[in-house]
């Protein structure tokens, strides 16, 4: 039972008459009211106060229930807590005198007045848990069943009404009373459902509530279920799906499929495959997925947990729903297409397999007057372990090396036999026969591949057997290619891209074995490094998958960017309809094109190497942001800090006594501002002195540093207790003060702006120093902070000590034992950076 709240709620409640029955209407108007429900008032008490401002002459409200308006459930003292704020609900009779009055009018012989009156509000009714069992308990599944068996005007399917379909089903799923196997006639409603549906003779209002009925009985395992799964024919079921159905029927017909196909035969499956191969309902199916895809409602991103669901109605049955439904039958149909190839090795003997080969060199060598065709058997044939020298004694060994050599060319690793590549499963002999469809229905591409790469020396080729393996083997894993399709799991929508080509699978396996050799010259790969070229295409071709998804946000984009195409001004807020219709049009028009494999094709493209590197970057840098913000790695900086902090000053001091050159401006109180051209500054060792010194003109331009002359020259000794302040300045007509919490862009050396540290001493002489960039200012002004016991500002030294904090922190996480530090999982990923520079082997 749920937790009793505190809080008030408020809630709507409104007359609905057409669902009352027997109550005389009243001479003044039912307003709408708003409630405010507290939980410590019983719910009777609201009931009979809204009875006695609407007048109802029913003195006891005990008779009177509110009902969600929406889904018409019953609310109850022990469900109350659960409503919303904002709920709208409708009076109606109790469920106890619901089931009353419903069983008082079954119980008679007017049959017209069931279908207009009393299985309209059974159905509605039979949606509660509550109803149904308490009409369960009241024995109401009799009179109901009566209506399928009663006489022989009833016993058609004319007469099976959607609502008595709808209300059997909803009665009986609500309830745990009865299971559909104990069933009073359940084997004859059956079979006149099975017979409806086969036959075609259910009329279209009435199929939808006829699939339920029977994706019900299946789904709980029935005795009846194996009878259905044999008897219903998968390609009528087909036939409810095209675009003249509604959305309800569509729903059911795939969803009974599924769970047929889930729990069917290879005798039935396979029969899938040649149901969905033929034209017409590839067409109907191509049809509806095109109007799914274009429809307009705005339930593309609805949250659902499973795609099993028992009970829906109309307003239930959404895009999405629909859209999964036909992902798991794609899912279906590419398993029993693809999985027994998958998992099959080539058998050297096959010749079905050993033609193929024969037929990949021949078109791209066209070799055929070059080497007999006996000579050009596979040398699994020719060769065997019993007389290998006695077969290559006999043989041309001019015509055994040019075989070899084109098999090497053509990237085949078992030059004697070659059919021996296929045998890792998986992908098996599936990757044969892709191939084999490449070099058949992509002739010109297929040789420009093997022609392009026999240009290059042995290590630099993009193996082409090896690599059509390798896709086979990628496209499997991402289209679940031998994974049991899961009725309950959320399947991603890419997979209706299937419907809207034939051999879509093929046509993608030649488009990205292309981006694999496009992607290995980008990489400048050779044979070491072909493992990390797999995973550069498999995040490639996973990426633009998910671009393609109708879910994807880019649509949102599109929509906003055609909108606004068409707004004349901001102020206009409404449009005509022949404006509305234009952008519906070209809505449609974008959303057609971008689900599509040429766009599919488009986006392998745009996921180029360089984006691919720069996406693992961007994952990486947040990886580590995430680590470095735990708070046990918190704990560790704070202990690291004041290292760095020392490290950093160390790493100033030594720039200072190093010593650098500066233009520098002297100033004295009284006199005139003097300019030299040129001072070799430098922080003696013994950290209280700072000396200045003209150095030799040839010396600054050879070395542009102190020589051992310097000491000739004259010097100018600064004690560090005369200096009074240190200022960092910009130019200030250029950018007033600087302030050193920002970095400074990097100003020209010849420019007329400088960056300028300035030494004040006690006696108000002052040295300006002009630097000739802001990390040489921010360095000296660091320098002369840490001289006088003041805090280094600047942003150059806060960015050193934070990269050189973390990097220690790193380093401290790999080298400590204790398992007190727990990081998130994460798996290392395979390099994809190669050397830039790679030598060359000699051939």
């Amino acid at each position: 039972m749920a937790r009793v709240s505190n809080n008030k709620i408020k809630i709507g409640v409104h007359w609905k008459n057409s669902l009352l029955i027997d109550i005389p209407p009243s001479t003044s108007p039912r307003h709408p009211k708003l409630i405010e429900l507290d939980p410590s008032i019983p719910l009777n008490d609201y009931i009979k106060k809204i009875c006695d401002d609407w007048k109802i002459p029913l003195s006891n409200s005990i008779h009177y229930a509110l009902r969600y308006d929406d889904t018409h459930k019953f609310v109850t003292e022990q469900n109350r807590y659960q409503i919303p704020t904002g709920q709208v609900f409708y009076l109606s009779l109790s469920h106890e005198d619901e089931v009353q009055d419903i069983l008082k009018y079954l119980s008679s012989n007017d049959y017209q007045r069931y279908d207009l009156t009393v299985l309209e509000r059974l159905k509605l009714a039979g949606e509660d848990e509550t109803f149904a069992l308490e009409f369960v308990q009241q024995n109401g599944l009799q009179y109901l069943l009566k209506l399928f068996t009663h006489d022989g005007k009833l016993n058609n399917y004319e007469n099976f009404t959607p609502n008595l379909l709808r209300s059997l089903h909803n009665i009986m799923i609500n309830q745990q009373a009865i299971h559909w196997d104990n069933l009073e006639s359940i084997n004859t409603i059956v079979d006149q459902l099975i017979f409806g549906i086969n036959a075609s003779k259910i009329p279209c209002l009435h199929s939808s509530s006829a699939m339920m009925i029977l994706h019900s009985i299946i789904n709980i395992e029935s005795k009846y279920s194996s009878k259905i799964i044999q008897t219903l024919e998968i390609s009528h079921l087909l036939d409810y799906c095209n675009k003249q159905h509604d959305t309800e029927t569509q729903y059911y017909a795939l969803s009974l499929i599924n769970v047929i196909m889930s729990k069917s035969d290879q005798l039935l499956r396979s029969s899938l495959v040649r149901t969905m191969s033929n034209i017409i309902v590839s067409t109907n199916l191509r049809e509806l997925v095109q109007l799914i895809i274009t429809s307009d409602e705005h339930s593309n991103n609805d949250s659902y947990t499973s795609m099993d669901i028992s009970i829906q109605s109309t307003r239930y049955v959404t895009r999405s729903l629909l859209i999964q439904q036909l992902c798991l039958l794609q899912r279906f149909y590419l398993n029993e297409l693809y999985t027994s190839s998958m998992n099959t090795s080539s058998d050297r003997f096959d010749t079905k397999y050993r033609d193929m080969i024969l037929e990949l060199r021949r078109s791209a060598f066209d070799t055929d007057l070059l080497l007999s065709d006996q000579s050009c058997q596979d040398l699994s044939i020719r060769v065997s372990p019993g007389n290998i020298n006695e077969t290559i004694s006999t043989m041309n060994s001019r015509r055994v090396e040019a075989l070899q050599r084109d098999y090497e060319r053509l990237g085949f690793q078992d030059l004697r036999e070659p059919i021996r590549d296929f045998q890792i499963i998986p992908p098996g002999i599936l990757s044969l026969q892709n191939l084999f469809y490449f070099c058949i229905h992509q002739k010109n591409d297929f040789i420009r591949f093997v022609l392009e790469n026999s240009c290059k020396t042995l290590q630099q080729q993009c193996p082409l057997v090896k690599s059509a393996i390798e896709i086979t083997r990628i496209l499997c894993k991402l289209f679940y290619i031998g994974v049991e399709p899961n009725r309950h799991q959320i399947h991603k929508d890419y997979f209706l891209l299937f419907y809207t080509i034939s051999s879509f699978f093929e046509q993608a396996f030649v488009r990205c074995l292309l981006l694999f050799n496009k992607t290995w010259k980008e990489m400048r790969a050779c044979d070491v490094d072909f493992q990390v070229v797999s995973s550069v295409v498999y995040q490639q071709i996973s990426q633009s998958l998910d671009d393609i998804s109708l879910i994807n946000s880019s649509t949102t984009v599109t929509n906003k960017t055609i909108l606004s195409s068409y707004s004349p001004s901001k102020s206009q807020t409404l449009l005509s309809p022949v404006i509305k219709s234009t952008m519906n049009t070209s809505l449609t028009s974008i959303i057609l094109q971008r689900f599509t494999f040429d766009y599919f094709f488009e986006r392998l493209n745009t996921n180029n190497y360089k984006d691919i590197c720069r996406r693992r970057d961007e994952q990486e840098l947040k990886r580590e942001e995430t680590i470095m913000k735990l708070p046990i790695v918190e704990t560790l900086k704070e202990r690291l800090r004041s290292h760095v902090q020392s490290l950093t000053r160390q790493a100033r001091l030594k720039t200072m006594k190093k010593g650098q050159i500066f233009m520098t401006y002297e100033s004295r109180s009284g006199a005139k501002k003097t300019k030299n051209r040129s001072m070799f500054w430098q922080l003696l060792d013994n950290e209280k002195h700072v000396q200045c010194s003209e150095p030799p003109t040839t010396i600054i331009k050879e070395h542009n540093t102190r020589d051992s002359s310097i000491t000739s020259l004259t010097r100018t000794m600064i004690p560090l207790e005369n200096i009074k302040d240190i200022q960092c300045n910009i130019d200030q007509l250029r950018s007033g003060t600087l302030n050193t919490q920002e970095r400074i862009p990097k100003i020209p050396r010849h420019s007329n702006a400088h960056m300028t540290v300035t030494i004040i001493l006690q006696n108000d002489t002052t040295y300006t120093l002009l630097c000739e960039n802001d990390y040489d200012m921010s360095c000296w002004n660091d320098g002369f902070n840490i001289l006088l016991h003041k805090e280094m500002d600047s942003f150059y030294a806060r960015e050193e000590m934070e990269l050189l904090l973390n990097l220690l922190c790193q380093l401290q996480i790999l080298e400590l034992d204790s398992p007190s530090i727990i990081l998130p999982q994460h798996q290392l990923p395979v390099p994809i950076r190669l050397p830039p520079i790679r030598p060359v082997s000699s051939t």
